[in-house]
């Protein structure tokens, strides 16, 4: 049996786990082609994005109650988390190809087998700095950014129909402002799903299902969605059978039941929505234009023709002015939408755009932000709201989209 200090590989069907013992133990994460995911080290989580990013996460546990944080790492400390772990896998690759390597995963016990992922080990410790430069070159190549995905689908593939938001005037959102909202063509859509497949390869079985991006993919006429549904179904068929997508009210609303039957034919599997409130005041506020009642419509039509739906809501985005009403209002939507096991729905606290424009029109309306503490305590009453008024049939969870890399 090989020593308790020496590196340990764990080969699974979609990633490769690699853990080295030195004076603190790291564990290191690489898809199947050995690209780097993520790095445990020190109580750390630091994951990697596909564009070149890291994002080191951490609990402080020395006060009254566990306070997580989360940064970007700079340039230096990127390049030496990216450059341990390619060290982390030279080192299992040493320690396998002497023999002393700990192995568990699915092959017999032997690195000849055919399911050992040696190839994945070997690019892994290839993976340093200057390849991860060049992967990200090559993200973006085949994508524009991704700014941000529902939490149960951060490990779907992104593929791009449209790019940005053809409203893109929310007060509250800066995700696509500086991006103009078009969509992609045929040819040029085929071409972007052949650039993503070769961009991940066989790295693309980490990857859960299809998300359609960016914020308005479904308003394409039905004809054309269609179309490209079937598309992707063809390049990509071990993924799918389980799509999913952003729908905006305002266009979504006018989506017939037999539509989105069509669209779940061919795959697509849950929606998801940003309610935000269900008071219709605080949501002109936000210049979005939407209607509650609109909203709880697109819903049931959505879930009357079989697709999962999810609902986000946010908390602190009314200030002081819109507190109470703004519960109970979304309390009430949440109530008539009847969702059901497997639906969503998602709270999430404001963090105000850089932008100003959600300050700019909170001044006029003589509205005051609520603190950190105040939003908290609103996420805290909007989950419960939530639980109670879909009768306990729903999974309601907090959706930080300061958490979200792609």
């Amino acid at each position: 049996m090989a020593s308790r200090r020496e590196p340990r590989i764990t080969a699974k069907r979609d990633a490769l786990v690699v853990t080295v013992f030195g004076e603190t133990e790291t564990v290191c994460v690489y898809d199947l082609t050995g690209r780097l995911v993520s790095v445990w080290k020190d109580d750390r989580l630091s994951r990697r994005a596909l564009d070149g990013r890291v994002m080191e996460k951490w609990t402080d546990r020395t006060g009254r109650r566990p306070r997580p944080h989360r940064r970007f790492l700079g340039e230096g400390d990127c390049r030496a988390t990216v450059e341990g772990a390619a060290a982390a896998a030279a080192e299992a690759l040493r320690a396998l190809r002497s023999g002393t390597a700990e192995l568990i995963g699915l092959f017999s016990g032997a690195p000849s087998a055919p399911a050992f992922p040696l190839e994945s080990l070997l690019e892994a410790s290839r993976f340093d700095a200057r390849a991860s430069a060049e992967d990200a070159r090559r993200f973006a190549a085949a994508y524009t950014s991704v700014p941000i995905l529902p939490p149960d689908r951060y490990r779907s593939l992104v593929l791009q129909v449209t790019e940005g938001c053809h409203w893109n005037r929310c007060t509250f959102c800066s995700f696509y402002r500086e991006r103009p909202f078009r969509v992609k063509g045929l040819d040029e859509f085929a071409a972007h799903v052949e650039s993503v497949k070769a961009f991940f390869g066989e790295g693309v079985s980490l990857r859960r299902g299809i998300f359609l991006g960016d914020a308005n993919a479904l308003l394409l006429p039905v004809g054309e969605l269609l179309a490209r549904l079937e598309m992707v179904a063809a390049a990509l068929p071990g993924h799918a059978g389980d799509l999913a997508a952003f729908v905006d009210v305002f266009t979504g609303v006018r989506r017939t039941a037999e539509e989105f039957a069509a669209m779940r034919e061919r795959g697509l599997r849950a929606v998801y929505l940003g309610l935000e409130s269900g008071d219709d005041a605080l949501i002109r506020l936000l210049n979005k234009p939407q209607s509650a009642a609109e909203a709880v419509s697109l819903a049931r039509v959505a879930a009357g023709a079989g697709l999962r739906v999810g609902v986000i809501v946010m908390a602190g985005i009314g200030g002081a002015a819109f507190q109470a009403r703004h519960v109970e209002a979304t309390a009430e939507a949440l109530a008539s939408m009847s969702l059901g096991p497997g639906d969503l729905v998602y709270v999430s606290a404001f963090q105000p755009p850089p932008s100003g424009l959600h300050a700019e029109r909170a001044i006029q309306a003589g509205i005051g932000r609520l603190g950190a503490e105040e939003t908290e305590c609103q996420v805290e009453l909007l989950i419960e709201a939530a639980r109670r008024s879909t009768g306990g049939r729903v999974r309601v969870a907090r959706y930080d989209i300061a958490e979200f890399i792609y």
